[in-house]
């Protein structure tokens, strides 16, 4: 997760809100706006890099299964 691009601006982010905050250049407020944005893009990014590990996962036990194949139908003409 850490090698992700979106996790390294969230933090940078949530860093750069803090000294905002603490230079009274933002208010308490607009820093915990701009931190909590960064830290819900963390949790939104690690929980679609969960998903798609889930559906890859999915997918690989679906094309192991062995299939039986199919009957072939017979039309008859009455």
């Amino acid at each position: 997760m850490l090698k992700s691009k979106t996790v390294w601006a969230a933090i940078t982010s949530i860093v750069g809100a803090a000294a905002a905050v603490a230079t009274g250049e933002a208010t308490i407020p607009e820093g915990l706006q701009i931190g909590v944005t960064a830290i819900l893009a963390i949790f939104l990014r690690h929980g679609v890099s969960k998903s798609q590990e889930a559906a890859e996962e999915a997918a690989e036990a679906a094309s192991s299964i062995p299939v039986a194949p199919k009957k072939k139908v017979v039309k008859r003409a009455i």
